[in-house]
């Protein structure tokens, strides 16, 4: 007898699929260093570049701790993505800057990605992608509401 499938499973099965289908496309590209959480951080940075950002500022968007953030931004710098330097009011805060080449490696990665999701919605009509997003946001919307015990 075979077990019905599970949306939520099907979900979970799908999200490791694509973000290891990102993973290959970006080593074949030559950007294995680039972890997913370098990945957000390259985007933030490039999305944010009109304003000063600081580590504090990583700290409150990915609600991680402010010794990751160091030791991620300390990686990132020695690869040549950002910048680190001293406010001009405070020296203890340091502002964080992308470099070109983490404007170009941000880019890049942007390309990879959105060629990936041409490829999986191949084939995919309008209406099924309307159908996907309307089961998805009841699925969200049902993930969050308070359950009562029976």
């Amino acid at each position: 007898m075979e077990k019905e499938r599970a949306l939520c499973f099907e979900f979970k099965k799908m999200h490791h699929i694509t973000i290891r289908a990102i993973h290959e496309r970006l080593a074949a590209c030559g950007f294995d260093e680039v972890t997913v959480l370098h990945g957000h951080i390259l985007g933030y940075l490039y999305h944010n570049s009109n304003r000063d950002i600081y580590p504090r500022d990583l700290v409150k968007e990915y609600e991680i701790g402010k010794s990751s953030v160091t030791n991620v931004l300390q990686l990132m710098e020695e690869k040549g993505y950002l910048t680190r330097t001293p406010d001009e009011r405070d020296g203890r805060l340091k502002k964080i800057r992308l470099t070109k080449k983490g404007e170009e490696i941000h880019c890049q990665t942007v390309a990879v990605i959105e060629q990936l999701h041409r490829d999986m919605e191949q084939g995919i009509t309008d209406e099924e992608r309307e159908t996907f997003f309307r089961i998805v946001d009841k699925m969200r919307e049902n993930a969050v509401k308070p359950h009562v015990s029976e």
